[in-house]
């Protein structure tokens, strides 16, 4: 199944991308997040004995902080991220001929910049305890991508836009009606008998589904005989016959008018 990024942002964010987009413009928390610190060890008296406390802190985690993170990951781990934050954040790049150079590099400057997006929007996600964009650049969240699913995945989504920039093909479909009548000419001429409902609905079907696959030129004639001879192959036979020995007879002088 092809990645839906849309999809994957309002199941995993608990909001669409355009309410995303309207927070983005909203007040900010300068905390994105926490982490928990290393245990601290602590000795105290406590009604005067001495007591040794074991604890932790959470320490808030800011833009600062992740931008020092991204500044020093490796080609391949900010490479992840750039596909995540085109996959999954709206707004992060407008193209995805931002996301690389021609050489496959990262583009930089593009790249800063939506890094900086993705900050604006994890800041704003803060107070509600929503980590999407914050997983994102920390590659943190428990489900996330392989980078080569990531590379299909982007691949996926290239296609579909740059199929979306391609004209839609306009089909003139053949009238119904006309490729009935064809058909039950034919029919009375092989089989000696008009077509089924059902089978001059499968005929239509076949002439539109050439139509549809590109096909240019179309003999309706002989599609409508193949097709006649094809639906009742024993009956076409004994009209044949038929045919065949009154053509005899006629040419005996047998039969026929006088």
């Amino acid at each position: 199944m092809a990645y839906d990024p849309a999809a994957n942002f309002e199941s995993t964010y608990g909001m669409s991308a355009a309410e995303a987009s309207a927070m983005y413009n909203s007040s900010s928390s300068p905390a994105l997040g926490f982490e928990e610190s290393d245990l601290i060890t602590e000795e105290t008296i406590f009604e005067g004995f001495p007591v040794t406390l074991e604890y932790t802190e959470q320490i808030p985690i800011t833009a600062e902080d992740v931008r020092s993170a991204i500044g020093g990951l490796e080609e391949q781990e900010r490479k992840a991220i750039a596909y995540e934050m085109f996959l999954g954040v709206p707004v992060a790049y407008s193209s995805y001929e931002d996301v690389f150079n021609e050489d496959g590099s990262i583009n930089e400057t593009y790249f800063v910049q939506a890094v900086e997006r993705t900050l604006n929007f994890a800041e704003k996600a803060a107070p509600s305890e929503n980590y999407y964009f914050l997983d994102i650049l920390q590659r943190d969240d428990a489900g996330e991508m392989t980078p080569a699913e990531l590379t299909k995945a982007f691949q996926d989504r290239v296609a579909e836009i740059e199929e979306e920039k391609r004209p839609k093909r306009v089909i003139n479909y053949m009238d119904p009606a006309g490729l009935q009548a064809a058909l039950n000419d034919a029919s009375a001429s092989v089989l000696g008998r008009k077509m089924t409902n059902q089978e001059m609905k499968s005929f239509v079907s076949k002439i539109h589904g050439m139509q549809a696959s590109g096909v240019s030129s179309i003999s309706v004639g002989a599609q409508a005989e193949q097709f006649a001879r094809g639906a009742a192959p024993v009956e076409a036979g004994a009209m044949d016959h038929a045919n065949a020995a009154s053509l005899i007879m006629q040419a005996a002088g047998i039969g026929g008018r006088r």
